[in-house]
């Protein structure tokens, strides 16, 4: 059984978002092995420049440009993808699990009487069902969801979850237009307001140095930072240090945090709980420094240091010096 996949675009400030792409290498996949076909559709006002970039990722992009769409809200975007939908009868509906994604996935599944699974990790195409891969009961449980239904499906997928697509032939742009009833639009875009001080995105870094109970007190961090500064990367934490309010919940790895992939990952002093792993496990090398030679942190990684972090990164500081 074929199945056509569409995936909603998110863009802000005329940028792309990376999740957006980790949502098409899903469709892409997904409709390949189905026997269907990849679309995006992208809602705006004067942004065929992120169109064209986003169909140099082989799939088609309905480009929908109207001044209602010049920035997101949610009953302008919900009227934009209910026409798109109904245009192209898709299988499956893929949204990005992100602030804007379940604002507007449950408002276009209620409204056009869809089936929702949110925050997945995968998806597959199951002869006539769509089995998805969630996790349950705070992030400690994983499950596999099977939906069966005539109509399309709606699905939010996790940012991380996916490697992002990479360019590939056979893109198109294809201008499509629909109707906005203005008087349908409940609010309005006044401006974004951003915290004045911003920490840093850890899912986007390709080097991250994380720290575990096993640095010992938070007076240790400093050795962390500086070994993190000195790779070129950004500092990562596991769940009892951002609980101890050591670092923020902004530098989480794991299950309830972040899901990198980084190029390089380094657990210092982290011990590999299945928790953490799940979060970081599909880094390109993960580097594990540990005192316990059975910690489960060594089962992931690449290279495993039973060693002392706290003697080991000050000698290592000194030969990068060097």
């Amino acid at each position: 059984m074929a199945g056509d996949v569409l995936i909603l675009a998110e863009h802000l400030e005329g940028r792309i978002a990376p999740s957006t792409l980790e949502a098409i290498a899903i469709g892409r996949e997904l409709a390949s092995r189905s026997g269907g076909r990849a679309r995006a559709a992208l809602f705006g006002e004067k942004v065929r420049a992120l169109a064209d970039a986003l169909a140099r990722h082989g799939v088609e992009v309905l480009l929908v440009e109207d001044p209602a769409l010049a920035e997101y809200t949610p009953d302008a975007y919900g009227q934009a993808a209910q026409s798109v939908v109904e245009s192209t009868g898709p299988r499956l509906i893929l949204v990005a699990h992100t602030s804007q994604g379940y604002d507007l996935a449950p408002a276009l599944a209620g409204t056009m009487d869809l089936p929702l699974v949110t925050n997945c990790l995968a998806l597959r195409f199951d002869g006539e069902r769509i089995a998805a891969i969630r996790r349950l009961l705070n992030e400690k449980v994983q499950a596999e969801v099977e939906i069966a239904s005539s109509r399309p499906i709606v699905a939010t997928v996790r940012p991380g979850a996916a490697k992002a697509a990479g360019p590939a032939p056979g893109g198109t742009v294809t201008s499509t237009t629909v109707r906005i009833d203005g008087s349908k639009v409940r609010t309005r875009f006044l401006s974004i307001e951003r915290p004045q001080v911003q920490d840093i995105d850890i899912a986007g870094a390709d080097i991250i140095v994380s720290a575990g109970r096993g640095i010992q007190k938070k007076e240790n961090l400093p050795l962390i930072e500086e070994f993190a500064k000195a790779l070129g990367g950004v500092v990562g934490a596991s769940r009892p240090l951002t609980d101890m309010d050591w670092l923020p919940k902004t530098r989480q790895v794991g299950q309830s945090g972040k899901t990198v992939r980084p190029k390089l990952y380094v657990a210092c002093g982290i011990s590999g709980a299945m928790q953490h792993v799940a979060g970081m496990k599909d880094a390109s090398l993960i580097i594990a420094i540990n005192t316990d030679p059975s910690a489960p942190i060594f089962e992931v990684a690449h290279v495993g240091i039973v060693a002392d972090v706290l003697k080991l990164l000050p000698a290592t500081l000194k030969e990068l010096k060097s």
